[in-house]
């Protein structure tokens, strides 16, 4: 069986899943090379032109790229756990980026502890490109950064209290677990009318509930791209 199977869904990203790509080649480049196999694979959720231009012309590495017509984070998801054939599986989103070493460590957290978890980054670090480029020439730099971190919590830490998902997803959609679970534990369609617009949040609730737990891998970070429009987290 396959290691691991880490898969990158993309819904209407256009450029943007360019350098998606290349941190995602990375990522799955350096994991091989520590002796792990890995499953790279897309799902291109009802996508545009352009971003199905560049999967076509970028992603030739990847494991046959399935397009699908859900237009649902969760849906998309699913469809991406029925297609793998990784013990682990890993999903990153078609407008973030990783650090190369993520799925090795977190391949090693996971099969150190042996029980059924779900591993997280411990650091969020949501960036604005805004903050990146250099001012006009003769201007002064804008100080008001909009770029900032957060650091995930493992649920068998003292202080951490579940109820808290009730106000905020206190994970991101970056996770490393089982196929089984995944399977165990499908994503539900994104439904605003009953308060769960992001996929992810009502999925993290339901398998805490369930009693799985949720752990970090130490130092990990997953970059997460401000945009503003077309997300959920609005």
């Amino acid at each position: 069986m396959t290691d691991i199977t880490v898969t990158v869904i993309f819904h209407r990203e256009g450029a943007l899943a360019l350098p998606a790509l290349a941190s995602m080649r990375d990522l799955v480049d350096h994991t091989r090379s520590l002796g792990l196999s890995v499953e790279a694979r897309a799902v291109l959720d009802r996508p545009d032109d352009l971003t199905r231009h560049i999967v076509a012309s970028r992603g030739d590495w990847l494991c046959a790229p399935e397009e699908i017509e859900f237009d649902d984070l969760g849906l998309s998801r699913n469809a991406g756990v029925q297609a793998a054939r990784g013990k682990f599986l890993a999903f990153l989103d078609g407008d973030d980026l990783w650090g190369t070493d993520w799925l090795y460590h977190a391949h090693n957290a996971a099969i150190s502890k042996n029980i059924d978890a779900i591993w997280h980054p411990q650091i969020l670090y949501y960036f604005c490109e805004t903050d990146f480029k250099r001012p006009p020439s003769g201007s002064l730099p804008d100080t008001r950064a909009q770029s900032y971190y957060l650091r995930h919590a493992s649920s068998d830490e003292e202080r951490f209290n579940q109820d808290a998902l009730f106000l905020n997803n206190i994970w991101s959609a970056n996770v490393f677990t089982t196929q089984s679970i995944h399977l165990r534990y499908p994503y539900d369609c994104v439904d605003r009318t009953k308060g769960f617009g992001i996929e992810d949040w009502s999925w993290n609730m339901k398998t805490l509930w369930e009693g799985i737990p949720h752990h970090v891998v130490t130092d990990k970070v997953h970059l997460i791209r401000k945009k503003s429009s077309g997300s959920l987290g609005q």
